[in-house]
């Protein structure tokens, strides 16, 4: 109680602190070069951990047939980058019986989003929240009233009004940034009077161009922040493109890559806000596609290309959600969390996982005839000695008569387009690992150069897909 009191005090002297300037001035402040960012006040209003939201109505909806289920006041509770609740003294806006029987359905039925809760709440400003689907439980003894609490998985407003973008696009916040290589220099000096007494030069900005539209990176002057831009329109057009951008960053710097903030400005003067979870990674990793920093010239121009292409790769796809060649990365980047072994048999999987997603129906097409495989059949079936061995070779024979991963993978190694020796690597440790042999939990020369080995071959079948489209 006495951190939640402490957090309140915070809050409010920071808000009473905060100078609001007249829309005039602050207009008069922007210039050609620096486009309105809806985003910026509502960084403001959101900045700081532990950040405490009270909120004077707060309302839990059932099902769409249900309506209002809870009522009551509470406080949305920002704990950390990547962790939100809200606490709520409720009272059953229907009989008690139903409420009891939607509060116990909630509970026994965690994994159907239609049997959770809906979470409303407007706080003192007169935002009004949502927090998504919920799954509550009382948070303290629930003898007298209903105290409810439970996990937030983001945060959405609807904003409108002057400090609202007129363009349609997107725009993310990334907080802390990632490392990105930038073609445009930011130069920094500070002034005391006429004197100069500090001049710095750092990473700035870099615009790209995919499918006719151009994508801004650009880091904030004090560096605590990168933001990411667009138009929308064409293909690359709501509610998809926020979502689609930071996929290639996921592929190519093997690190969870996810915008704390997301404004979806729609040109009317609205715009849909988002404070989403962002785990604080900065520096890419090994799993990643391309490491974007160098000495060898023409790695950042390459690292751009790749990431236009990743980019153009997953529109074509054209999913809201993440698209399986990122999933891959995104669970490589888990696994490098955990042991050894489910890193390798990470590896493992997603190899499998895109030599399969790579082959057409004509690579799918059998090794032998179907003349063949159809007499081979015949001889079985007449074999009468034993039925379950017959039957297991019939089985065997199903296998063969299409192509497997296996074989497609050794003819890519012959074409040149992997490496033969990598293949056969993963054909080993593949069949070692997934039938429940250790590796070893240390690093060693051998160990090491077989994760190096692997993990080439993945990324030469991620470029292979990018470079097939599909």
């Amino acid at each position: 109680m006495r951190m939640r009191l402490l957090n309140n005090l915070r809050n409010w002297i920071a808000n009473a602190l905060r100078v609001e300037e007249p829309a005039e001035t602050a207009a008069l402040q922007e210039t050609s070069e620096r486009d309105l960012h809806t985003l910026d006040s509502w960084r403001q209003m959101l900045s700081g951990l532990p950040r405490t939201i009270e909120c004077p109505q707060m309302t839990l909806f059932g099902r769409d047939e249900e309506g209002a289920i809870f009522k009551g006041s509470g406080r949305i509770e920002i704990v950390s980058t990547t962790k939100m609740r809200f606490y709520m003294h409720a009272a059953p806006s229907v009989d008690l019986r139903q409420a009891l029987e939607v509060f116990n359905r909630q509970k026994s039925q965690p994994y159907d989003a239609r049997d959770l809760l809906r979470l409303f709440a407007t706080d003192y400003r007169g935002v009004e929240w949502v927090g998504g689907y919920t799954q509550v439980d009382f948070f303290a003894d629930h003898n007298n009233g209903w105290p409810l609490s439970g996990e937030i998985d983001a945060l959405h407003a609807l904003a409108k009004g002057y400090w609202v973008s007129k363009r349609s696009n997107v725009e993310l916040l990334l907080v802390p940034p990632i490392d990105l290589p930038m073609s445009e220099p930011l130069t920094t000096t500070a002034f005391i009077g006429e004197r100069r007494i500090l001049a710095s030069r750092g990473p700035g900005q870099h615009v790209i161009e995919v499918l006719g539209t151009s994508i801004t990176f650009s880091y904030e002057p004090s560096g605590q922040a990168l933001w990411i831009t667009a138009d929308a329109g064409g293909v690359l057009s709501h509610p998809f493109l926020e979502n689609w951008l930071t996929e290639p960053l996921r592929i190519l710097l093997g690190v969870p890559v996810y915008p704390r903030m997301v404004a979806r400005n729609l040109g009317d003067g609205t715009a849909h806000v988002w404070l989403r979870p962002s785990p604080r990674h900065r520096e890419p990793s090994a799993i990643g596609l391309l490491q974007p920093f160098a000495i060898e010239h023409g790695r950042a121009e390459a690292f751009w290309k790749l990431y236009a292409d990743i980019l153009t790769f997953i529109v074509k796809v054209g999913s809201f959600e993440a698209n399986p060649l990122t999933r891959y990365y995104d669970e490589l980047a888990e696994a490098q969390l955990g042991s050894r072994w489910v890193l390798t048999l990470t590896l493992a999987g997603a190899a499998e996982a895109l030599a399969n997603e790579l082959m057409t129906e004509d690579d799918r097409r059998p090794e032998f005839s179907d003349e063949l495989l159809a007499s081979m059949k015949k001889q079985i079936e007449a074999w009468k000695d034993d039925p379950a061995l017959r039957g297991r070779m019939l089985s065997n024979l199903g296998m063969v008569s299409k192509r497997s991963v296996v074989a497609f993978m050794r003819q890519l190694g012959k074409a040149g387009t992997l490496e033969a020796a990598h293949v056969q690597t993963w054909y080993e440790i593949r069949n070692s690992v997934m039938h429940g042999n250790l590796v070893e939990p240390w690093s060693s020369e051998e160990g090491d150069a077989r994760l190096h080995q692997m993990l080439d071959l993945l990324h030469a079948l991620t470029r292979a897909r990018i470079a097939a489209g599909r």
